[in-house]
């Protein structure tokens, strides 16, 4: 440690996952790390797996070819891995006659799988990215009986409230070769063995209580306990807050008498009529604070679970022009270059079919403009051109220069994939899909788009990068597939499911395109420490806490019966409610200046909701504590935001904000963008010259256009005026077969006539 008058800080200090601390370790044991099979590989092989041995299997062969088994098979099996369940101990269960007949045969089914997953990997010489931690925990024990191949000065453990058996297995080991260690948990107290699941301490006095069994247990390791205790002024709360009330006051709610006012600063709840509205309020009270002197970085918007409000407050952020950062990792499986991998290799797979071909040109990479792919895509619907057609120059002059331009690279994967008979190899099928990348120029259309997000990045809080991160991100994927598949030939169609199944689990994680930014994210993956305001959104009943999660493959009625066999899969539901009770401690606590709760009355379909059971101990606590409400339009009188003014501007020209408000200089910007989406006067017509050129110098019509117009006045003007049809199509609709069926027996009598017969 440097501990100068001028500089201070730490040397040679690392801050580790678990993951990345098992990779420093082979590092400085000096060994090879192994090569491991991610998790997007493990669900390509098990949906190979599968298809080989789905007759072996007695539960769950009806489901093995479903779309989606394979991943939450994969999640299944990790899930034991990192519970260190072994094929033969599931084995074992599975033979257990006190077990329901339905549980044994998912557990056979499972050991049947994870067996052959793991005969798999050993015949390519792989292991799976879940055995890192064994397999450096295997190492690390006998070194610890000889000399010690590594010294760690210091460990510091902290931010776990759970931890998996592999992760305890690995921290004893390490453990001989620290000279000291801290762990910090997040406990009230020192808890005991039988303390009750109601507490909101119970999962992670479980994991406190096993470390230091553990630990203990290790020759020449004394362990010790210190309990810090909450002191004013050493901590991040303002002295004499509200928040510091709450947060030693949340596990032993007591009455805390606190001046209204004072209350009214640092903690609120406000009960909003929708999830919008509650956005529309986050971002106002955001404006507030920053302006009060604070930076965007100082705040965070939680909520238990982003995925219904990540859009929603992405859109009234950008509105409100707050810059942000989405903490989640977002799906790759409908990326453009996904999109063009699947759609390429289906349409070789399925001969040209129009649906796989022009999905794979129509992602961007093709190097025609959208209007040309149009024109050839409407002339091969109206001529019905598919399958060997586009391997031949086509009749068309226009669309066969277009189809020059386009077709090559995908001429050259089909002429690879053929060369194997289509039943390539991994290897050769990642090579094939290399070429057709390479042919097209993927990786510089991805700059290109790159470039493109980067001059509109104050719009957009996506990262210029983040089309580079899916390219690695697939390129990885496609290194994968030549890792699980070296040496086994599969035809193409059956490739297609395998491919799918490990682009369904791909998604990547963007970096913080900017530093003074909110943080948005999820209560139980987002890390914010230093945080002066936090948000917390959606605070309803059934939603934070959220309700026990429903496992799919080992059911909780399942694991229930498991655990009265003394076989323990991770959190029970009673352990789950728990950690939902300390999750909402975690996201009440994390600000040091003011917290803001809301809850919504209703959802966006309109249903109604019930606050959540947070709601009311707050009360009790603070019983000057007043529960505002938000309609999510506020007075323009009170706005926060020009955006805020549109209502007003829009109506009337404006003319129902005074004048002087009306003539600044923001707001004549907003209405003169607003000015062409504002309703046509009604007297305004078309002239002349237009009008004949639209309908022809005599309006000709009929009463059913007539009726059209009263209807819809622009479904008659594209009809009528524009005269747009529907695209011609090369198949015969219910009047042509007619057409068709009379004129060959029109053709049939004429023939019998000219025979005399």
């Amino acid at each position: 440690m440097l501990d100068g008058r001028t500089i201070s800080g730490f040397t040679r200090l690392h801050v580790l996952s678990f993951d990345r601390l098992a990779g420093f370790i082979l590092e400085h044991l000096r060994l090879a790390p192994p090569r491991l099979l991610s998790g997007e590989g493990r669900l390509m092989v098990l949906r190979a797996l599968l298809r080989r041995h789905d007759g072996e299997l007695k539960l769950l062969s009806g489901s093995a070819r479903r779309t989606g088994f394979a991943q939450e098979l994969g999640g299944q099996l990790a899930e034991l891995q990192q519970q260190q369940f072994g094929p033969a101990r599931l084995r074992a269960l599975a033979a257990d006659e006190h077990l329901r007949p339905e549980l044994r045969g998912k557990l056979h089914d499972l050991a049947l799988l994870l067996e052959k997953y793991h005969e798999w990997l050993a015949q390519h010489d792989l292991r799976d990215a879940n055995d890192l931690l064994d397999l450096v925990t295997a190492r690390l024990r006998p070194a610890a009986a000889g000399a010690a191949p590594l010294a760690i000065e210091h460990l510091w453990l902290d931010g776990f409230a759970e931890m998996t058996p592999q992760e305890h297995a690995l921290l004893a080991a390490i453990a001989p070769f620290c000279r000291t260690a801290t762990l910090a948990f997040c406990l009230e107290t020192e808890p005991a063995p039988s303390a009750s699941w109601l507490s909101i301490w119970s999962a992670i006095g479980k994991t406190y209580l096993r470390c230091r069994e553990q630990l203990a247990a290790l020759p020449g390791c004394e362990v010790r306990t210190e309990i810090l205790e909450r002191v004013p002024g050493k901590n991040r709360f303002v002295e004499n807050s509200a928040l510091a009330l709450l947060e030693a006051g949340w596990a032993l709610p007591v009455a805390a008498d606190l001046d209204p006012g004072d209350l009214k600063t640092q903690l609120s709840v406000t009960a909003c009529a929708s999830p919008e509205a509650e956005a529309v309020f986050a971002a106002r009270e955001l404006l507030d604070f920053v302006r009060a002197g604070h930076r965007f970085r100082d705040c965070a918007v939680l909520v238990r679970d982003l995925q219904p409000y990540h859009q929603l407050l992405a859109r009234v952020f950008r509105r409100y022009g707050i810059p942000f950062f989405l903490d989640r990792r977002e799906s790759v499986t409908h990326h453009p270059l996904a999109e063009l991998t699947r759609s390429a290799l289906r349409t070789v797979a399925f001969d040209w079919r129009h649906d796989d071909w022009f999905a794979a040109l129509k992602t961007g990479f093709a190097p025609l403009p959208e209007t040309d792919l149009d024109h050839l895509e409407n002339t091969a619907l109206e001529y019905g051109w598919r399958g060997g057609k586009w391997r031949e120059p086509l009749p068309d002059e226009t669309c066969e220069r277009l189809r020059r331009q386009i077709f090559p690279p995908f001429e050259q994967l089909n002429h690879r994939l053929r060369q194997h008979n289509l039943q390539p190899t991994g290897t050769e099928l990642a090579a094939a899909i290399r070429e057709l990348w390479s042919g097209l120029a993927v990786e510089a259309r991805l700059e290109q788009w790159s470039s493109q997000e980067a001059e509109i990045l104050a719009l957009d809080s996506r990262p210029a990068s983040l089309h580079q991160t899916v390219f690695d991100q697939l390129s990885a994927w496609l290194d994968n597939v030549a890792l699980a598949f070296p040496r086994e030939p599969m035809p193409l169609r059956d490739w297609l499911p395998v491919l799918e199944a490990g682009l369904a689990g791909l998604t990547v994680g963007v970096i913080p395109p900017a530093l003074d930014e909110v943080l948005i994210g999820a209560i139980d993956r987002a890390r914010n420490p230093d945080l002066k305001f936090a948000l917390l959104l959606g605070v309803n009943d059934a939603v934070f806490p959220a309700p026990p999660a429903a496992p799919v493959l080992l059911t909780l009625a399942d694991r229930d019966e498991l655990d009265q066999q003394n076989v323990s899969l991770g959190l029970d539901v009673l352990n789950q409610i728990s950690r939902e009770r300390y999750l909402g401690y975690i996201a009440c606590t994390r600000a040091s200046h003011r917290l803001a709760l809301t809850f919504a009355r209703q959802d966006a379909a309109g249903r109604a909701l019930n606050p959540s059971p947070f709601i009311a101990p707050l009360r009790r606590n603070f019983p000057a504590l007043e529960i505002g409400e938000f309609s999510g339009v506020p007075d323009w009188r009170q706005a926060g935001h020009p955006i805020e003014l549109i209502p007003q501007i829009a109506g009337a020209g404006g003319a129902l904000l005074p004048d002087r408000l009306r003539e600044t200089p923001v707001l004549k910007s907003l209405a003169a963008k607003l000015a062409p989406l504002c309703e046509p006067d009604e007297t305004e017509n078309l002239s002349p010259t237009l009008a004949a050129g639209l309908y022809g110098a005599v309006l000709k019509s009929s009463v059913s256009r007539l009726e059209e117009f009263a209807e819809c006045p622009f479904r008659f003007f594209v009809h009528s005026g524009l005269h747009a049809e529907e695209r011609k199509t090369f198949e015969l609709d219910a009047r042509e077969r007619g057409s068709f069926q009379h004129e060959v027996l029109r053709q049939f009598h004429d023939g019998v006539t000219a025979e005399n017969k």
